[in-house]
């Protein structure tokens, strides 16, 4: 029986990292990408602000953000808008264009691999999880 993890906790985006790591799309997609990322989720305070380390088709860093500690880019959400997303309800780009997930960072630099961060969507739905 396959265990499900809890949503967006901290066990399961090691798991996204290690999909993302041994996924051949996603390391084509994001090669010569090097940037520091937060994922949080915006109305859920037990859900802890994820840091995540990005570097030429890997994902070399995943842990929890430290306080007052700055990234590159962040993409925030509210807990039902990333259960869509991850549920195939809501497209991850829609998302993100009708600002549903709120995207800082330069938009410019995050354009160019806007493909490998599709692809990193669909390795996140095929991830077993408690919602």
């Amino acid at each position: 029986m396959v265990k499900c993890m809890k949503y967006l906790s901290l066990d399961y985006w090691k798991m996204v990292q290690e999909l993302a790591n041994t996924d051949n799309e996603f390391s084509i997609k994001a090669k010569m990408f090097a940037a520091s990322f937060v994922f949080k989720v915006t109305d859920n305070t037990y859900l802890t602000p994820i840091y995540a380390k990005f570097a030429d088709g890997k994902i070399t860093e995943i842990r929890t953000l430290s306080e007052g500690e700055k990234t590159d880019f962040s993409l925030e959400g509210t807990y039902d808008v990333w259960s869509k997303v991850n549920k195939g309800e809501l497209d991850g780009g829609n998302a993100i264009m009708q600002r549903q997930l709120q995207f800082k960072g330069n938009m410019s630099n995050i354009i160019r691999y806007s493909k490998s961060f599709l692809r990193l969507f669909q390795l996140m739905q095929k991830i077993p999880v408690d919602y």
